[in-house]
């Protein structure tokens, strides 16, 4: 039995919930009345200087902040953030109270065999761990090394997120105030030009410079934050499933009654599972 569910298909919510957000944006800029058609009003809103200083500006400041080893595994956290995974908590708990029964009959040495049929590493690994380790403190000892080190790595990929997603406003407003400072020494009273003229070409100057504000809080409240809440959320169903084999093992290890291994395994999980768990129960 496999103690998590792993499907070979995406989770495609990341890229859904971006493409919708960008597609709400462009519904709002199409229903803004103006006298411009939408091509011409969408114009307004695209520019290569802007998104250049909002994502440039904002990398910049990860690698300056984080180090380069975490900045190279952007890619790959972008991947974690689309692959479908889900947690069977239940399940866990399951083949806990089957190795249980048979670690009390046969002993402990006899979960040898059943722990090279399970497919995670963890639960395997330990478990196995657990038939020739005396010692209870070194074994929770080396699972609390390896969830730390779990921890600290889903730590880094959503820090690097929630880092870039707190500085790329600040770099748009940056963006803003350099095409401000642009337009202001490009101003000339003088020349042919009338003055009205130059006025209309001030603002649209100006519109042009709050582009980069705008780049600043939609890179940041529709990528960068989501994909690092997502990350932590992720982290957190993981290390909960890590948990849950961890314990059991030390509760394995002791010899300590199923019924007991189940008592306190059921407390890690969250109470909608254990709703649905005593529904289905009830309708059995």
């Amino acid at each position: 039995m496999a103690s998590e569910k792993k499907s070979n298909g995406k989770d495609l919510g990341t890229p859904i919930g971006i493409v919708a957000g960008l597609t709400i944006i462009l519904i709002g800029i199409y229903l803004q009345k103006t006298s411009a058609t939408f091509p011409q009003k969408l114009n307004w809103f695209i520019s290569s200087s802007a998104l250049f200083i909002v994502i440039g500006s904002t990398f910049a400041a990860a690698m300056v902040a984080i180090p380069f080893n975490s900045i190279k595994t952007i890619p790959a956290v972008i991947g974690i953030t689309v692959r479908s995974l889900a947690f069977d908590y239940l399940a866990v708990i399951d083949k806990m109270l089957e190795l249980a029964a048979i670690g009390r009959k046969d002993g402990l040495f006899a979960l040898e065999k059943h722990a090279r049929e399970i497919e995670d590493p963890f639960f395997s690994n330990y478990l196995e761990q657990a038939t020739f380790e005396r010692d209870a403190k070194k074994l929770k000892a080396n699972m609390d090394m390896e969830m730390n080190n779990i921890m600290s790595r889903h730590e880094a990929g959503a820090e690097l997120f929630t880092f870039m997603g707190t500085y790329a406003p600040a770099f748009g407003m940056m963006g803003t105030v350099i095409g401000l400072i642009v337009m202001m020494y490009g101003f000339d009273t003088g020349g042919t030009g009338g003055v009205a003229e130059k006025f209309a070409d001030l603002l649209q100057g100006m519109a042009t410079a709050l582009i980069t504000t705008l780049y600043g809080v939609i890179t940041a409240n529709l990528i960068f934050l989501p994909i690092a809440a997502k990350l932590e959320r992720r982290s957190i169903n993981e290390l909960r499933h890590k948990e849950i084999v961890a314990q059991g093992i030390l509760m394995l290890h002791a010899k300590e009654h199923p019924i007991l291994i189940k008592e306190k395994l059921m407390n890690f999980v969250p109470k909608e599972l254990k709703d649905k768990e005593s529904k289905d129960k009830d309708s059995d």
